[in-house]
């Protein structure tokens, strides 16, 4: 009896040991998703195309960020208000350079969170569903740059492909809005991010 009492007892351990290193695995499985991880994310150099011109200086000033000035093939457009929650450079043809301040870092968690978080299928409205994908880490001469490409299908080509920058304890995004399968002033846009210059 004693040792059919010892057996049973030894097995209740083992199957109460077996549960809590499971629960433990649970708790410890990596959460990250698929592309999510920006330790596993290619690192590139951005570089501006000498062939690219840009004769003109616009300032970025955001609402309730400080404002930014960088080069464009094109003059300031009139829209754009100072103090505005984006800013928009027409570039002709349906490619739009966009500017946003996202908030602080504190508010975002950061270029790199901003941008793991939502890689995949994210409902970013009621209906509508945005994929992004190829999250990109990129050496600027500020600092480090977070690009990621956005689609509106899950098969479709991206539409839109964003930089995401920390600077001065805010987060600021660069957007290169165009049409399907045409990117033809992308290097018009990474030479703009290149010659961003921050007010402080």
């Amino acid at each position: 009896m004693r040792r059919r009492t010892r057996t049973i007892l030894v097995t209740v351990t083992a199957v109460a040991a077996t549960a809590v290193a499971a629960t433990a695995a649970i708790a410890l499985w990596p959460t990250t998703r698929p592309g999510g991880d920006p330790a596993l994310w290619p690192v590139e150099t951005l570089t501006a195309d000498p062939a690219v011109a840009l004769p003109y200086v616009l300032h970025v000033t955001p609402a309730d960020c400080p404002g930014l000035s960088l080069s464009s093939p094109v003059p300031e457009d009139s829209r754009n208000v100072p103090g505005s929650g984006s800013f928009t450079v027409d570039l002709g043809g349906s490619h739009y350079a966009l500017a946003v301040c996202l908030g602080t870092v504190e508010e975002t968690g950061g270029a790199r969170r901003s941008v793991a978080e939502h890689i995949g299928a994210d409902d970013v409205l009621e209906d509508a569903v945005v994929w992004n994908r190829n999250a990109t880490l990129v050496d600027a001469p500020y600092g480090e740059l977070v690009r990621v490409d956005r689609a509106y299908a899950a098969t479709s080509p991206p539409r839109l492909t964003d930089w995401l920058v920390d600077h001065g304890g805010y987060t600021y995004a660069v957007g290169y809005l165009h049409p399907d399968d045409d990117t033809g002033r992308y290097r018009d846009v990474e030479a703009m991010l290149a010659s961003v210059t921050w007010d402080q």
